[in-house]
């Protein structure tokens, strides 16, 4: 499972990368175009549909690296099983979030599938809205995985620092 998460965090920081790299991209073009008194439309739409991505995605990878959501000033007064305790309770808070993010993300995008962007009407909406289960999905993956290395742990007695 650890090599399945690994994979798909790089895949998903790779993504956010390139999505942030055209995000860039095309708002260096919008405003080349517009200097140039020749505006491109369309790529203000690519701009932030772009970096609507390249956040989701990024938030994911976030979960992942355990940079999300937590109440700091208990983490630090928590140590041992008690850590992994408090853990486990913030995972299962994030789930109540994650797993609806999901089925409502996959109800969304086959609401929007067929709806096209303005600027660019061969692009499907669907495929802007798919971010929102890759998202949800993703965090519930990386959520889990969290929760049986966390169960793991707290069953062998290991100490937590």
């Amino acid at each position: 499972m650890k090599k399945l998460v690994s994979s798909i965090v790089r895949f998903q920081e790779t993504m956010g990368m390139i999505l942030l790299t055209v995000f860039f991209l095309a708002i260096l073009a919008q405003i080349a175009a517009r200097y140039m008194a020749s505006p491109l439309l369309w790529t203000e739409e690519l701009a932030n549909y772009s970096f609507i991505w390249a956040v989701f995605m990024g938030a994911s990878v976030m979960v992942h690296y355990k940079a999300h959501f937590a109440f700091t000033f208990l983490i630090e007064k928590f140590r041992g099983r008690t850590s992994l305790v408090y853990d486990v309770v913030i995972c299962a808070i994030l789930l109540c979030f994650t797993v609806p993010m999901t089925l409502y993300g996959v109800t969304i995008v086959s609401e929007f599938w067929d709806y096209n962007w303005i600027t660019l009407t061969w692009v499907k909406m669907g495929y802007t809205w798919m971010c929102l289960p890759i998202m949800g999905s993703t965090m519930t993956l990386y959520i889990v995985a969290h929760v049986v290395e966390d169960i793991r742990t707290l069953l062998r007695g290991e100490a937590v620092a």
